[in-house]
Formats: C-alpha cells, sequence, structure tokens
C-alpha cells in the first residue's frame, strides 16, 4: 500500500424505502444557545423538535454499599428547557449515496429512489506512506505508519512534554483536521509524573516491575493502562527505570466549549495520538471528526431534582465511598438511541467534581454525571 491516491471504498447499502436517520455532535453545554443560528437538513422546531427521544437510563444502585455524597457547591440556574443536540453519523443520505454509486458506475436502479445506507468505509495510502480508514458511522479516521515504528518498546529518558503536545498539535493542523470541538491536548498516563511520585516516596524498578513496563509498552491497547505500583526501594532490586516509547496524547471532545462525559464521568474522547519518544513523530492514532449538531429544546429537571440526583451519585449510581464534590458545571451527556442505530444525543447534565475517600483510607479523584433533561 505504498501509492498515492490509492483508495479502496467498502459501501453497504440496503434497497429499503426509508429515509436516513440523523445523528450529531458533542462536549459542555451552553444550557439555552438559540438555536436560530445553526442550520440543518431540515427544518427542526425550536421545542421538541426530535418527538421523542432517548430516555436517561436509571442509575446503578449498588446493595451493600455505605457511600455518601455531600455538595459543598453552588448549583448552577436550571432553565424550564434544555437545550438538546443532536448528532449526525457519517454516514451518507440517500442522495450523497446516489452520487457514490453514479460515480462508481452503479446502475440508479440497483440502489433504488429510497435507499437506507448502512455504512461508508474509506481505505487508503497517502503520498507519505501513512494508512489510513475512515468509518461513516462514527466519523472515525484511524491512521497508521509503517514506517514509524520504534527501535525499541522502551526508553529511559522521557521528552519535554511541551513540545510533544506542540507536534500533536502541529500534526492535526498539518492534515487540515478542525481542532475546534477540541479540548487542548494531554498525555495519560503521565509516566514523567508517576516516575517522579513513586521516586519521592522512595521506590523504584524491580525485575517483575520492569517486565511488566515492558509488556504494556509493547501493545497499544496497554499504553492506556496505569503505570504500575512500585516496591519500596533497597539496595538490591532497584533497576534503571523505563517508560514506554510511545507517549500517549489525548483531547477531549468538546461542543460548544463543554465537555462531553459518559454516565460513569470518563470524558469522551476526540483525538488520540500516539508520539514516538525517539524522533517526536506521531506514528498512528485516531481522531473523530466533529460536525454540526442539530438544536432543540426539551423541558429540564428542577433545580431540587437534580440536587437529589448528585446526592443519589448521579449516572454512577451509589458510590463505593464517602464523595464530596466542591464543583458543579454544565457540560453535556453522551447518550446513544437504541432504537435509530447510529443517532447519538447530547444531553445537557450536571458534571459534578470533588474526592472520594474510600473505606480503607484511600482517595481518588471523583466525579458524579446528572442530565437535565426530564423525561
Amino acid at each position: 500500500m505504498k501509492y498515492f491516491g490509492q483508495f479502496i471504498l467498502f459501501f453497504c447499502f440496503a434497497l429499503i424505502g426509508a429515509g436516513c436517520p440523523l445523528t450529531q455532535n458533542l462536549d459542555t453545554p451552553r444550557i439555552a444557545e438559540p438555536i436560530e443560528t445553526t442550520l440543518s437538513e431540515q427544518t427542526i422546531a425550536q421545542k421538541l423538535g426530535f418527538g421523542e427521544i432517548p430516555k436517561v437510563p436509571t442509575s446503578e444502585l449498588r446493595p451493600g454499599t455505605k457511600g455518601s455524597v455531600r455538595v459543598n457547591a453552588d448549583l448552577p440556574t436550571i432553565p424550564e428547557f434544555v437545550t438538546v443536540l443532536r448528532v449526525k453519523s457519517g454516514r451518507p443520505n440517500p442522495s450523497q449515496l446516489r452520487n457514490i454509486g453514479a460515480s462508481l458506475n452503479i446502475p440508479g436502479g440497483v440502489i433504488g429512489a429510497s435507499p437506507l445506507s448502512q455504512e461508508l468505509t474509506l481505505q487508503w495510502t497517502d503520498d507519505q506512506g501513512v494508512e489510513w480508514n475512515f468509518n461513516g458511522s462514527s466519523r472515525k479516521l484511524e491512521f497508521s505508519d509503517p514506517a514509524a515504528k520504534p527501535e525499541s518498546n522502551t526508553v529511559t529518558e522521557l521528552p519535554d512534554y511541551q513540545r510533544v503536545l506542540e507536534n500533536a498539535l502541529a500534526f492535526l493542523s498539518t492534515h487540515g483536521i478542525n481542532a475546534t470541538r477540541l479540548g487542548k491536548p494531554y498525555i495519560e498516563p503521565d509516566w514523567k509524573a508517576w516516575w517522579e511520585s513513586e521516586r519521592e516516596q522512595k521506590r523504584c524498578v524491580g525485575f517483575t516491575d520492569r517486565a511488566l513496563i515492558r509488556t504494556m509498552s509493547a501493545s497499544t491497547a496497554l499504553l492506556h493502562a496505569a503505570p504500575p505500583n512500585l516496591p519500596p526501594a533497597n539496595e538490591t532490586n532497584c533497576l534503571t527505570p523505563e517508560f514506554p516509547s510511545r507517549i500517549v496524547v489525548q483531547f477531549n471532545a468538546t461542543q460548544d466549549e463543554q465537555s462531553v462525559f459518559m454516565g460513569d464521568g470518563v470524558t469522551v474522547k476526540g483525538a488520540t495520538l500516539y508520539v514516538d519518544v525517539s524522533n517526536q513523530k506521531i506514528s498512528s492514532g485516531s481522531i473523530v471528526q466533529q460536525i454540526d449538531p442539530d438544536r432543540s429544546d426539551y423541558p429540564g429537571l428542577t433545580l431540587d431534582e437534580a440536587r437529589q440526583k448528585l446526592a443519589q451519585g448521579g449516572q454512577g449510581g451509589t458510590p463505593n465511598g464517602n464523595v464530596t464534590i466542591d464543583d458543579v458545571s454544565f457540560e453535556w451527556f453522551l447518550i446513544e438511541d437504541k432504537t435509530a442505530p447510529f443517532v447519538t444525543y447530547l444531553y445537557p447534565a450536571f458534571v459534578g467534581s470533588g474526592t472520594i475517600v474510600y473505606a480503607d483510607g484511600r482517595t481518588s479523584p471523583y466525579r458524579i454525571v446528572v442530565p437535565l433533561v426530564s423525561n
């Protein structure tokens, strides 16, 4: 696959007499941004414009847990109606599907008058030898540079992180990728901070730890795992520390300058880039293509209802410890429409950030997500 402009096009479509469902986009919500400023393929009423929308999932109740939630933050005012976003998938609509078919000399009679596209996949190799893949349903671009394999899976020194982040941003800009709906880049996991913390606690890398780090470094999936907890240092078991030779740079997805969250408080990622430590080049990654969402207003929770849901742990359910929430902000909650595949909604939500204290005294950052749509 070394030929410039080499394209492999796969697409499947069903000859079904129905139109394509719409889907749309992501991040921290401006609760009542006017919808008149957003263009759409069809007229959408300002209120209840999507008809029936997916119900907010029931929070997970954890029998036997004795956690609690204490909110030490003022809650923002919730308007009577909150703005819901609907995000389009990248599947071609009937008109686009017919145009694609015509360009490939597929007879119009085969496609039919009202086709419903099922999937669109593009694969190609650019003039630099980088292999690309685009999936229409998820609007995700994935790429890999076969020539950018690191010489070793681990290194003994880590580069300046600021330079790594600048290179990641430059990669997006060079390839014409719009970063408007991406948050600021960050490195996760942060192996530099991990080693500084372990060293301050007088811990060091032993033979077992080094073997584990090397295993993690050889797997793209394991690169996202948290670094191991090291044993106390002694004079016989300490080795030179090693780190993965690929750094993971993450960009959170955003919409209207706000972040997008899953029910468990995990941020939705808009892009992930893997940077080779030895040469600072981007070796592989994935990027979700962002589009303008449709907007319509739906009844919101009352402030008392939202406060009660926060106290119950939100979408994450009963916490497994004692939680203190110190900040509450408006963000987005991502929800998929199970009855209409590939349709995604963003509901405005309270996201409470704070700390959880477990029974054994350990502490950890904690988030509670409360969607604000009343349905």
